[in-house]
């Protein structure tokens, strides 16, 4: 779970770029599949910024994220908007959902399979008949770590971020923060990439009826080499 101090990070970093693209690929593919959502509830929400920009076109919202740092940020940002503090295995909101979304590769941060199948049935319990829960997550593939990555710099601190891939099926993933050239924080998570095929049979096990995968939301989009989306249907 990230502490409070990464979500301060997170936030005042402006960590902000796939939450604000991603909204927009929301709300177009909505459109194109002619989908009447009325409320989303998005898993694993961080500070909030998915839930407010589709809110702001008309769509009732709510946040959960596991991390207390996470909801705090998001409850001081957009005040207007629910945010609660759970965990996604066994935390139940007290009304269903047309739509369920879970971004960030929030799926991955499950690390146990038998978790994984805990979510998919809570899920489902709260989706309104015909409602759709769509998440992106991380398929094995990479296996060489990447460069440390500088995402950026405030008040004199620098933000770094570094992924590890071991050769296996669990990422580490690694923020560190700098003032000046002194190191003042580490946080690590790990992560654990699933097969998209098991994925696919734990959904049709739990009872979702329209199952797919894909690399990209909208043909006109180019798919990404490790990330990958699962539109699934009640």
């Amino acid at each position: 779970m990230y502490s409070d101090i990464f979500s301060k990070m997170y936030d005042a970093f402006g960590w902000n770029y796939y939450p604000e693209s991603f909204a927009q690929l929301l709300l177009r593919w909505i459109d194109e599949q002619g989908l009447h959502i009325n409320n989303m509830l998005d898993l694993g929400c961080g500070t909030g910024i998915l839930c407010n920009m589709i809110a702001e076109h008309g769509i009732e919202t709510m946040g959960m994220d596991l991390s207390h740092g996470m909801i705090a940020m998001a409850k001081q940002n957009y005040p207007h908007i629910v945010f609660q503090q759970g965990n996604m295995i066994d935390w139940k909101p007290e009304m269903n959902f047309d739509l369920v979304t879970s971004t960030c590769d929030a799926i991955n941060h499950i690390l146990e399979p038998e978790d994984v199948k805990k979510v998919m049935k809570n899920v489902y319990s709260y989706l309104n008949p015909g409602g759709v829960f769509l998440f992106d997550f991380l398929r094995p593939g990479e296996e060489a770590d990447c460069e440390p990555v500088d995402m950026g710099e405030l008040d004199g601190k620098r933000l770094q971020f570094q992924i590890y891939h071991p050769k296996d099926q669990f990422v580490t993933l690694q923020a560190d923060l700098f003032e000046g050239d002194k190191l003042i924080h580490t946080e690590k998570i790990q992560e654990h990439l699933y097969e998209p095929e098991w994925i696919l049979n734990v959904l049709k096990e739990t009872g979702f009826q329209d199952v797919r995968c894909t690399d990209q939301l909208l043909e006109s989009e180019s798919g990404h080499a490790a990330t990958w989306f699962i539109i699934a249907k009640k």
